[in-house]
């Protein structure tokens, strides 16, 4: 399965790196949807046999792979709402990636105009201000957070805006603001 898993990440790549040298291309267009929906397929497989793929049996690259397979999926919400509840289940044994997980949940419900649960999905406004996705509950967003193992919502937005030369950001209604000690990197 790990060997399985990084040849279809490299196929994967290989294809979006031909659509972004040539946008335009249909046959580029075509290539990289034929890829995804050909990797959602292996990964339903994957999943209905022995659940998301931990890391202590595929190692950390092949489980990031899955994760990457599983974010392109987004003709296929269903099969991402899928794989992010049996991802938790990994998460919360050790065996997952925390921000990942979140990233794919959050992705997933913005594409299908869902509020988000864990305030990863942000976009910049014209002036460069970071802004965040609509997020359900947002009072028990770092509840959510804590649940898998990440870092406060605080703490997040610190990196992230730091990350961005300092970026200004619009704090999310809602959203209790609890400035708190983060690690360092």
């Amino acid at each position: 399965m790990r060997r399985e898993l990084l040849q279809r990440r490299d196929v994967d790549q290989s294809a979006r790196n031909a659509l972004t040298a040539s946008p335009t291309s249909k046959e580029a267009l075509d290539s990289v949807l034929s890829v995804d929906a050909d990797n959602a397929r292996f990964m339903r497989g994957i999943l209905a046999a022995c659940g998301w793929p931990k890391r202590s049996l595929v190692g950390d690259e092949a489980a990031k792979a899955a994760w990457l397979l599983t974010q392109h999926a987004d003709m296929d919400p269903q099969y991402q709402v899928l794989a992010g509840q049996q991802m938790k289940l990994a998460v919360l044994e050790g065996e997952a990636d925390a921000r990942q997980l979140a990233s794919l949940v959050d992705r997933n419900r913005r594409l299908n105009d869902q509020p988000q649960v864990y305030g990863m999905q942000y976009f910049a406004s014209a002036q460069g201000v970071i802004e965040f996705y609509d997020i359900v509950t947002p009072a028990q967003l770092d509840e959510r957070r804590l649940e898998i193992g990440l870092e406060s919502f605080y703490c997040w937005v610190q990196r992230l805006s730091s990350g961005k030369k300092d970026a200004a950001l619009v704090w999310p209604a809602g959203v209790l603001f609890v400035p708190s000690t983060c690690k360092a990197d």
